[in-house]
């Protein structure tokens, strides 16, 4: 069932905690319900022709503090098992449902695949068209199908794998023609009930691999969480968007002159992080770690008025005071962007989308 409000705080809607009002905010339970709200005319005054679909707000940025148009957020948190093999499960996702409480529950039925994602703010449907990943795991390598509303064809669709053209934090839905046409309504994934546990990341191999085949899904899932409580603030107290630049791909040329400007202002380069991988052209590239440049920037802890970045962890941006503008967030990014290009030659991009 539809539930307009109008006049909305968006406080509750970002995890950011930016202050102001959407022109209206449209609870939506079902694909019904999507197709009522774009053909009912009696809509059509509502959105003010900009309508942007969002989960938890956990990957956004208000920059103004009227957003003029609609925010559509889906009520609908059902997790259901399709189908199941003696190897896998496949679990159908509804929008609304909080990836945090899906990888929960994935762990206690034993099941393998999420349970590096554990405590990420957001949506499975954010999380769906972002590919959230952390500590070396993906939820689009788990991603069978979505399925959609399209409001140019009013109907609804579903995309397969392959259609999603998963990347690094990046799929189909965030490019056109696709992008703000398809809403997510849910997600297909595949998950497996024989371990095959992902502990390459972080601290993870050092504190679980004594556990060796007795490992389940839940230890990996307790010791993420540890790890993350331990670096990354809870966004119910203390304003984020999570990591806010993404991990640049560079080639292996720009690495070398990453580690020759550290050597030349006395940077120890030996425990950098660095990964081989393919850049979006296909050809071999080094992913590098943004908190690492932004730390021996020099930004980490830093403070401005109501912003700063977390002390533990560089990459976040903080709404330090409850009370920051999106401009200010805005602000704060700039100046490390330059400053990191100016000593480092790697442009950062924003992971968090402005609205």
């Amino acid at each position: 069932m539809l539930h307009i409000t109008c006049n909305a705080p968006l406080k509750p809607l970002n995890t950011m905690g930016i202050d102001g009002t959407a022109d209206a905010l449209v609870e939506w339970g079902s694909a019904s319900d999507l197709h009522t709200f774009f053909t009912d005319p009696a809509y059509e005054s509502i959105s003010h022709g900009t309508i942007k679909a969002i989960g938890q707000g956990s990957n956004l940025l208000f920059t103004v503090y009227r957003y003029e148009g609609a925010i559509l957020r889906c009520t609908d948190t059902t997790i259901e098992t399709i189908a199941e093999d003696e190897n896998t499960a496949t679990v159908r996702v509804h929008a609304g449902c909080v990836l945090d409480n899906l990888a929960k529950q994935m762990c206690d039925k034993a099941l393998w695949g999420t349970e590096n994602l554990s405590l990420i703010p957001g949506t499975v449907a954010g999380a769906t068209v972002q590919n959230v990943g952390a500590y070396g795991a993906e939820i689009g390598t788990m991603v069978k199908a979505v399925h959609c509303y399209d409001r140019q064809e009013k109907r609804e669709v579903i995309l397969s794998h392959d259609d999603m053209a998963y990347g690094y934090r990046d799929s189909a839905l965030k490019h056109e023609p696709l992008k703000n046409r398809l809403i997510v309504v849910a997600t297909d994934i595949v998950l497996s009930k024989k371990p095959c546990p992902k502990l390459s990341y972080g601290n993870l191999h050092r504190t679980l691999s004594h556990l060796g085949d007795h490992i389940t899904p839940l230890d990996v899932r307790e010791e993420v969480i540890r790890t993350r409580r331990g670096k990354l603030p809870e966004v119910t107290e203390t304003g984020s968007a999570g990591s806010f630049f993404k991990n640049p791909v560079v080639s292996p040329r720009a690495h070398r002159q990453v580690i020759e400007a550290a050597t030349n202002m006395g940077i120890d380069t030996s425990t950098m992080p660095a990964h081989e991988t393919i850049t979006p052209n296909g050809e071999p590239g080094i992913k590098l770690s943004a908190a690492w440049l932004i730390d021996k920037s020099g930004w980490k802890g830093y403070r401005r008025w109501n912003v700063g970045t977390w002390p533990t962890q560089p990459l976040v941006l903080v709404n330090l005071t409850g009370y920051a503008a999106g401009i200010e967030i805005t602000a704060l990014a700039r100046d490390i962007i330059a400053d990191v290009r100016a000593k480092w030659g790697i442009t950062l991009t924003p992971e968090v989308e402005y609205l």
